[in-house]
């Protein structure tokens, strides 16, 4: 099955998914992974519990500090920073509301947007926060945004990743670490990259993306972010709203903590309610309709580039997910049906949507041990020797025949719908259409990134 190719795109995506792997407890929101339960680390650790004693700066925590700045240097450089103006003072703005006025020493609050279709967040302890494009194309107003962020703050403000690194760094010696993050992902797993350049930047981080936060802290930026939440204007109960929307298991994965005392999902959306007490303001439909209107309004571009993402990592229901919420919001807009054309032809013979079947324990497990063993490529191929999975290829290719052309009639200038009419007619077998299509997405789009490969496309249609 052929996927939207871009060089930056794929080398982006590669330096991001490695990194986040490894960074994932630095301030995470939902600590949960695809695939199989990672082994457990050879060394046990109970993380630190919240504590109210003033906080001071020792040589260890400026030493970390300046790690993380350099990391954060890392992201930047490597390209794993998405940035649009609009979007940069959106969460600005509503990074400064769930802020207040606080200040902290050596902290400089940032909010940025991370290349990556998993629905996550995290923060450094030097203020950065970061969210991936995954959760923003998720989220579906600004109050639940606000509540990832007022989780996130609450990590920083309080201190909690320093306090974490100090209490590895008294019963982790140094010398241990790789071999501990050894045991958890081999060498030429997903974090391969991420531990190289984690390692070089402070090899005591490693640690802290294996151990994670106590249940006792995520259970304080929960509560306290809340706070923060609820002084800022926003509606308290959106953040139930995040944690239900974070329990949807899209692309019927096996989404297990990496940290056994992380608080679940569904216990958080309990003692978060439990908080509120009946005293949440309501929203009514109406409003909600506006904050969602308002919410993918600045959200759309993100959105389009994050269904380009998941389609390029293989996630390819999510791609569905948020082109199908695209296309709902501005039907009429060609570059939407554009790309639900491309989730519909990157599903290959897969059902646009996880069945039952699919959700269970077992299904669950048997998925994650062949995306670890095979190629996408290779699942289709499997998958095509089913009738259900020849049923669903015939059925994806229709739509996403249809709904190209479709493109096409809201703006015949559109070359990218020529490009994937293309790529689906040599996937089934016309050749001679796909060169036709070939050729005109050529002719309008000449300058293209990947006009060569299409014209080796084309030379292979012409055939010996």
């Amino acid at each position: 099955m052929q996927r939207i190719s871009s060089p930056k795109s794929n080398t982006t995506l590669r330096y991001t998914r490695k990194l986040q792997t490894c960074l994932l407890a630095l301030g995470i929101f939902i600590a949960s992974v695809p695939g199989a339960a990672a082994p457990r680390p050879l060394v046990t650790f109970q993380a630190p519990a919240p504590t109210n004693e003033p906080f001071k700066f020792g040589r260890v925590d400026l030493d970390l500090l300046a790690q993380i700045n350099l990391l954060d240097q890392r992201f930047e450089k490597e390209g794993l920073i998405y940035h649009e103006a609009a979007l940069d003072a959106y969460l600005e703005r509503v990074g400064k509301a769930v802020l207040g006025d606080r200040q902290i020493e050596n902290v400089n609050w940032k909010f940025r947007v991370l290349r990556d279709p998993v629905p996550n967040a995290f923060a450094l302890p030097n203020g950065s926060i970061y969210l991936n494009t995954g959760l923003l194309a998720l989220l579906e107003d600004e109050g639940q945004l606000a509540s990832v962020l007022a989780h996130e703050v609450t990590h920083v403000d309080h201190r909690h990743t320093y306090q974490q690194n100090r209490s590895i760094r008294k019963k982790v010696l140094a010398i241990n670490i790789l071999n501990t993050v050894a045991a958890w992902n081999p060498v030429g797993g997903p974090a391969g990259l991420a531990i190289d350049l984690i390692a070089n930047v402070s090899p005591f981080m490693l640690a802290l993306s294996v151990f994670g936060y106590s249940r006792e802290l995520e259970k304080e930026a929960d509560l306290e972010g809340l706070k923060n939440l609820t002084a800022a204007g926003y509606t308290p109960v959106e953040m139930v709203e995040v944690f239900k929307l974070l329990q949807k298991d899209i692309e019927g994965e096996q989404l297990n903590s990496f940290y056994s005392d992380h608080p679940k999902l569904q216990e958080r959306v309990t003692y978060v309610n439990s908080s509120l007490k009946g005293q949440a303001k309501k929203i009514s439909e109406e409003q909600l309709r506006d904050a969602r209107t308002q919410y993918l309004a600045v959200m759309e571009r993100l959105d389009r580039h994050d269904v380009e993402l998941a389609i390029n990592n293989g996630r390819l229901r999510s791609a569905y997910y948020v082109s199908h919420k695209l296309v709902d919001f501005h039907p009429d807009s060609s570059e939407n049906v554009f790309y639900l054309a491309e989730s519909y032809r990157a599903l290959g013979p897969r059902t646009p949507e996880v069945s039952a079947n699919e959700l269970t324990g077992g299904a669950k497990k048997k998925a994650a041990k062949s995306r670890n063993k095979r190629t996408l490529e290779e699942l289709d191929a499997e998958l095509l020797k089913t009738p259900d999975g020849q049923q669903s290829w015939k059925t994806n290719q229709q739509k996403a025949e249809e709904l190209y052309l479709k493109v096409l009639e809201l703006n015949r200038f559109n070359s990218s719908a020529h490009r994937g009419l293309g790529m689906l007619y040599e996937k089934i077998g016309k050749k001679d259409e796909a060169a036709g299509e070939y050729r005109k997405y050529l002719e309008l789009a000449p300058n293209a990134f990947d006009s060569e490969r299409i014209k080796r496309r084309l030379e292979s249609l012409k055939g010996p």
